[in-house]
C-alpha cells in the first residue's frame, strides 16, 4: 500500500483479486440480499430479515461428475426432441437442376453448441459465487460464516471480519478519546503505521501494529477460556440469554427509529460486516467465559500451606509499597526542552526532604490545575468565593500525594518499581521517573518499606431477594416503604431458594448459579458486565457492608460452605460463607485462580490471515476518513447557519 496516502489510496483494494471482487460486487444483483437485512420501510417500521437458515450447497460450486452427467443428459434429451428423423433426411430430393435449392439443415451441431453454452454459463455463474464465497464476508457467524468471513482462528474460535471490526473499532475509539485528552501522542487522522508507541514489553511499535495486537489480546481472553468452558459443559444461563435478547431488541428499536435494518445499524456503530449474528456470538462467548471463570473461582478453598507457598514465590506481587510524588510537565518537543524539564525536576527534588516538604510545594507545582479546579468548583457552587474554591482545590491535591500500591499497580517502569521495592532503597530516598509518552516527569519519595496488607477481610456469596414495591410508596427520603405482606413474600421466596440449594450438591458453584438466576444485587452477578459472577463479595474490608450482613460474615464460628438468611434494609440475603482472612491471603487465592485462567489465555494458538486484516484496516481507515469529513462538513454548515441567524 502507498505510504503517502494511507487514508485514501491504501483503503482501496489494489490487488487484482480485490478488483475482481469489486467487479463481482458491482455486477451481482443479489449482494445486498446476502450482506444486509431487508431495508424496505413498511407502514409500521423496518421489515427485518427473519430467515437465518442460509446454507451453502457445496456441490453447486464444483463441476462434479454428477453435474456433468446431468448437463449431458439435458443435451441428449433436447436432441431427441428436436432432431430430424434420419429416414426423412435421407429421402429428401437432390437440388433441382433449375437452380432452386431445397436446403436441409442438420440440428445436431446446434444442439451441442447450445449445451456448451449452457455448461459455460453454469461455469461462469459458479465461478462468480465461488469467488464471492471465498473472498467476500457474508456477515454470518459459526457454521453459517463463509471462508471469506474468517480473518483468523484463535484456539477453536473462528474470528470473522465483523468480530475483528468490532474490537478494532472499540479499541481505536478508546485510544482516540484519551489521545484527545493528551494522554497519548496519537493523530488518528494520519497514517498509523508511521506513528509509534511502546507496548507492554517496552518495545517500540507502530500504532497500527499495537491496535491489532490489542484486538487479538482481547479476543484471546475470551476465546482461550471459551473453548475450555464448552468442553466442560458450561453454557449461557437463562438470565444471561434474556439479557442478550433485551440488548438486541433495544438495538432493533433504535434501528427502526433511524429507518435502518438491524444489521445496517449495527455495522454503522461497530464496523463493516458486524451484524446481529456477530453481537449474539460475541455476547454468548463472553458470558460462557465469565461463567467458566466463575466456576474456577467457586472451587474449594486452597489450604494455608498452598497459600503460603504461592505467596513466598510471588512476594512482591502482594506486598504494598508506600511513596509520595510530584508530577511535573515533561516537554519532549526537543532535546533542549527535555533538558530544561529535567533540570526543573532536579531543583524540586533537591528541596524534598519528607512528605511535608512535598505538600508545601503543591500550590506552586499544581497552580494551573488548582486554578482550573477552583473555577469548576465555583461554577457548581455559586455561593463559594474564589479564595474558598482555591483553598478547597489545593487541599484536594495535598491529600492525594500519598500512595500505597503493589508492584503491579505502580504507574512506573520496571526499573523504578524495583527501586521502590528493593530493601537497599531507604525511606527518604528520591528518584526521577520520566514518562515521555504521557508527558510527565515524576519526582518520587519512598516513605515506607514494602509490607503485606494484613487488614482483615471476608469473602461471601449472597443472593438478595427484595420485597416488591412501587415508587408511590416511597417516603420523603426516597426510600420505598414495604408492607408486612411484601416482606413475608420476600422471606418465603428466600427460604424456597435456600431449600432448592440444600436439595442439590450444596457446592459453591451451585449457589453461584442460583445467585445468577435469582439475585437482585446485579452488581455481584454477570448481569453487571464487570466480570462479577455468582453473588461473590470477595476480600471485603470491614465496615463496607450493612451491619447485619457483616455480622453474619465475620462470625468466628463460620466454616466454608455455611449458609443462612439475613434480613437487612434492602431485603433478605441468602448467605454462603467462603473465607475470613488477611487481605494479602485473599489476594493470593485470587491470583492462584487467575493463574489457571491466564494459562488458558496464554496457551491459545493464533492463526492470523494478515492480508485480510490489512484489508479490513484499510477499509476502516477509508470509512473513518469519510465520517470525519462528513462531521466537519456538518459542523461548518451549522456554523454558517448560526452566523446567518
Amino acid at each position: 500500500m502507498d505510504e503517502k496516502d494511507y487514508l485514501d489510496s491504501s483503503a482501496e483494494l489494489n490487488s487484482d483479486e480485490a478488483e475482481k471482487e469489486e467487479a463481482i460486487t458491482q455486477s451481482s444483483p443479489d449482494e445486498k440480499e446476502e450482506e444486509t437485512f431487508d431495508t424496505t420501510i413498511s407502514g409500521i417500521g423496518v421489515n427485518y430479515e427473519n430467515n437465518d437458515n442460509w446454507k451453502f450447497e457445496a456441490e453447486a460450486l464444483t463441476l462434479s461428475d454428477d453435474f456433468l452427467e446431468k448437463s449431458v443428459d439435458y443435451a441428449e434429451d433436447e436432441y431427441k426432441e428436436n432432431i430430424v428423423d434420419e429416414k426423412a433426411v435421407e429421402s429428401e430430393p437432390e437440388p433441382s437442376k433449375n437452380g432452386s435449392n431445397h436446403i436441409v439443415i442438420s440440428k445436431t451441431p446446434l444442439l451441442f453448441i447450445s449445451a456448451a453454452i449452457f455448461v459455460a454459463a453454469c461455469i461462469a455463474l459458479i465461478s462468480v459465487f465461488s469467488v464471492r464465497y471465498f473472498t467476500v464476508p457474508n456477515g454470518k457467524e459459526g457454521k453459517y460464516a463463509n471462508p471469506g468471513s474468517i480473518v483468523a482462528t484463535v484456539g477453536d474460535t473462528k474470528v470473522t471480519t465483523g468480530m475483528f471490526n468490532y474490537y478494532y473499532n472499540s479499541i481505536f475509539s478508546y485510544y482516540e478519546q484519551y489521545a484527545s485528552y493528551g494522554y497519548f501522542t496519537l493523530d488518528t487522522s494520519d497514517d498509523l503505521r508511521t506513528q509509534y508507541t511502546t507496548d507492554d514489553e517496552g518495545n517500540r511499535v507502530s500504532w497500527a501494529d499495537f491496535f491489532v495486537s490489542e484486538v487479538f489480546e482481547e479476543i484471546s481472553r475470551t476465546a482461550g477460556v471459551y473453548s475450555k468452558a464448552v468442553s466442560e459443559g458450561i453454557t449461557v444461563t437463562k438470565a444471561q440469554q434474556a439479557t442478550i435478547d433485551q440488548q438486541i431488541e433495544s438495538m432493533k428499536t433504535a434501528a427502526s427509529e433511524k429507518n435502518q435494518s438491524l444489521d445496517a445499524y449495527i455495522s454503522s456503530l461497530y464496523g463493516e460486516y458486524c451484524t446481529e449474528a456477530t453481537l449474539r456470538t460475541m455476547l454468548e462467548q463472553y458470558y460462557v467465559s465469565v461463567n467458566y471463570s466463575g466456576y474456577i473461582n467457586s472451587q474449594k478453598q486452597p489450604t494455608d500451606k498452598e497459600i503460603d507457598k504461592y505467596y513466598s514465590e510471588h512476594e512482591n506481587e502482594f506486598k504494598l509499597i508506600s511513596f509520595s510524588y510530584l508530577a511535573l510537565t515533561y516537554d519532549s518537543t526537543s532535546d533542549e526542552s527535555k533538558e530544561t524539564s529535567i533540570k526543573e525536576a532536579n531543583k524540586y527534588m533537591d528541596k524534598i526532604t519528607d512528605r511535608k516538604s512535598i505538600v508545601k510545594m503543591i500550590p506552586t507545582v499544581y497552580a494551573d490545575y488548582i486554578e482550573a479546579d477552583a473555577q469548576q468548583i465555583m461554577s457548581g457552587d455559586k455561593s463559594m468565593t474564589e479564595k474558598e474554591a482555591i483553598k478547597h482545590a489545593t487541599e484536594n491535591y495535598e491529600s492525594s500525594v500519598d500512595y500505597s500500591m503493589t508492584a503491579a499497580e505502580t504507574p512506573f517502569d520496571d526499573e523504578t518499581t524495583n527501586w521502590l521495592f528493593n530493601d537497599n532503597t531507604k525511606i527518604g530516598d528520591k528518584k526521577i521517573y520520566i514518562n515521555e509518552e504521557a508527558g510527565y516527569i515524576y519526582v518520587i519519595l519512598k516513605t515506607e518499606n514494602a509490607t503485606a496488607d494484613e487488614s482483615q477481610t471476608y469473602s461471601v456469596r449472597h443472593i438478595l431477594i427484595m420485597p416488591e414495591g412501587d415508587e408511590s410508596s416511597a417516603d420523603e427520603t426516597g426510600k420505598t416503604e414495604h408492607t408486612d405482606e411484601q416482606w413475608a413474600a420476600a422471606e418465603k421466596k428466600a427460604n424456597e431458594i435456600l431449600d432448592t440449594f440444600n436439595k442439590g450438591d450444596k457446592s459453591e458453584y451451585s449457589f453461584a448459579l442460583l445467585a445468577e438466576e435469582h439475585s437482585e444485587d446485579v452488581a455481584s452477578t454477570s448481569a453487571s458486565g464487570t466480570g462479577a459472577f455468582g453473588g461473590l463479595c470477595a476480600a471485603t474490608p470491614l465496615g463496607q457492608m450493612v451491619p447485619e450482613f457483616e455480622e453474619w460474615s465475620v462470625d468466628k464460628s463460620r466454616k466454608y460452605g455455611d449458609t443462612g438468611i439475613v434480613k437487612s434494609q434492602y431485603g433478605y440475603h441468602i448467605m454462603f460463607f467462603v473465607n475470613n482472612m488477611e487481605s494479602y491471603k485473599a489476594s493470593v487465592i485470587t491470583a492462584m485462580r487467575d493463574a489457571q485462567i491466564n494459562e488458558l489465555i496464554d496457551g491459545v494458538n493464533k492463526d492470523i490471515n494478515q492480508s485480510k486484516i490489512d484489508k479490513a484496516i484499510a477499509r476502516f481507515a477509508k470509512t473513518y476518513a469519510a465520517k470525519k469529513a462528513t462531521a466537519a462538513s456538518d459542523t461548518d454548515a451549522q456554523a454558517n447557519a448560526n452566523t446567518a441567524e
